[in-house]
């Protein structure tokens, strides 16, 4: 797969920036979307003089703040459709838990928006909790931009790191990836190991 990302993208020049942006977008749309793949053969076209560093730097971090955006909306919208029909669930989601997400963003919001680009596969649900809490959008697509840029340097850093080299960076991207899933994993069980520790409780205190 990397290899024929690399051949489309080194086929079509200039454009081939169009398709960094495009993915890192994608990326928040469409989270199963491999945009870091794509990412990374950024940091091997630096690495071979095809595309500038700056450039394909600022390319990216555009098309993340892009893709946060879209989902920010995504949540105002999505506020606003219980308001209007607070009694109906959406796609399984409830007014309650509208309500519990939008509570738990203004504590722990910010933090979540400076991570979120760390955070594969929920980085875009992040920004739509963001726009349902009426967290300002400049706020939060500020956090989004130094996520991503933060984010950004390091995977360009490993795709030169490779030094052009394809094999290199499919082992690498496989080991980036594993690593990271298992943080989210570790994450999730954290998560329902606390909630299953607060049901208990109030069941001994009985």
């Amino acid at each position: 797969m990397v290899e024929y990302l690399d051949n489309l993208i080194a086929h079509i020049g200039l454009l081939g920036l169009l398709v960094l942006g495009l993915a890192a977008a994608l990326e928040y749309v469409v989270p199963p979307f491999p945009g870091d793949t794509i990412t990374l053969l950024g940091g091997v076209y630096a690495v071979r003089g095809e595309h500038p560093w700056p450039l394909v730097f600022l390319v990216v971090v555009a098309g993340s703040v892009a893709g946060a955006f879209i989902n920010y909306q995504v949540g105002r919208w999505l506020v606003g459709r219980f308001e209007r029909r607070p009694h109906d669930a959406f796609f399984g989601i409830t007014h309650a838990r509208l309500e519990s997400v939008q509570s738990q963003m203004r504590h722990k919001g910010p933090w979540l928006l400076l991570a979120n680009r760390f955070i594969p596969g929920v980085r875009g649900l992040i920004f739509v909790a963001a726009g349902a809490a009426h967290m300002p959008r400049s706020n939060a697509l500020t956090l989004g931009a130094l996520s991503a840029m933060a984010h950004t340097g390091l995977v360009l850093a490993l795709g030169a790191a490779v030094g052009g080299n394809l094999e290199r960076l499919e082992s690498l991207m496989w080991r980036y990836q594993r690593a990271v899933l298992g943080l989210v994993v570790v994450g999730v069980l954290a998560v329902v190991v606390r909630a299953l520790a607060k049901r208990k409780t109030p069941a001994t205190e009985r």
